[in-house]
């Protein structure tokens, strides 16, 4: 009888699926179609951009240790072969006009980056941080690989 009352802890990673379920569900898209079968990660499509929203856990050192997080990252382009400085600029300058998204370099690709713990998080928040990156992914990457000689 007692376990008809008790209650289900809903932790904010299950949270943040349902979340990301839901946005998937309006773009009508079926999630199960998008998602990796090792990870906690969904691939999709804006424009010519890729992009990925991925569910990790992110150590905040001894006195805190683990903690939930997720990243929706969108590809900008491959690194170009030279002409780095000139890019790297550019996109540090980039940055600083930015809200809530940031450029950076990770495994020899141009990204564009917004994580957050998932502690707090809401629907608008996220959906926020999935649209920043879909939207400005497709937008910069025609442009910084006309720029700097980029490749997808």
């Amino acid at each position: 009888m007692a376990e008809e009352f008790e209650r289900k802890e809903i932790t904010p990673k299950q949270v943040t699926v349902d979340m990301i379920e839901k946005i998937l569900k309006e773009w009508n898209i079926d999630p199960a179609t998008v998602k990796d079968q090792q990870r906690e990660m969904w691939y999709l499509i804006q424009g010519s951009a890729k992009f990925h929203i991925e569910l990790f856990k992110f150590n905040k050192g001894p006195q805190i240790g683990d903690v939930d997080c997720v990243e929706v990252g969108g590809i900008i382009m491959k690194l170009p072969q030279d002409n780095f400085l000139p890019l790297y600029r550019r996109l540090l300058e980039l940055n600083s006009t930015s809200v809530g998204v940031y450029f950076a370099i990770r495994n020899n690709l141009v990204m564009l980056l917004s994580t957050r713990e998932l502690g707090g998080i809401d629907y608008t928040e996220f959906k926020t941080m999935v649209d920043e990156v879909r939207y400005f992914s497709d937008y910069w990457d025609d442009i910084l690989m006309e720029e700097f000689g980029g490749t997808k």
